[in-house]
């Protein structure tokens, strides 16, 4: 019965309960992801919870998006990089720029 009081919302003590999962991943893909994980002090354990809890809260995000009406598309670092302009220069760049600056405030006001 004490642990049913302390235990509210899946926390105990101020810690969330932690479930373990199985999954089946090729043996080579576990070692490298483990390694790479190593590399930066983190575990493969912390990685997937990460991933998984991304992935709930894009969920979120487009269910407010569109319950909003809002065009929320998710843009990627290639993305970015594939749409910047071509810059020759210091002054054609600093002319990309200020049009670009223009641009946006145009769009705001």
């Amino acid at each position: 019965m004490q642990l049913e009081i302390l235990n509210t919302s899946n926390r105990i003590y101020g810690y969330m309960v932690k479930t373990k999962i199985t999954v089946s991943v090729e043996k080579p893909v576990v070692d490298n992801a483990k390694l790479a994980l190593l590399k930066k002090g983190r575990t493969l354990s912390d990685f997937i919870e990460k991933s998984l809890r991304s992935l709930s809260t894009m969920e979120i995000l487009g269910d407010m998006c569109r319950e909003l009406n809002l065009d929320c598309r998710y843009i990627s670092m290639e993305d970015v990089e594939r749409n910047r302009p071509d810059l020759k220069g210091k002054a054609y760049s600093e002319k990309e720029v200020r049009e670009m600056r223009n641009e946006r405030v145009s769009r705001l006001s």
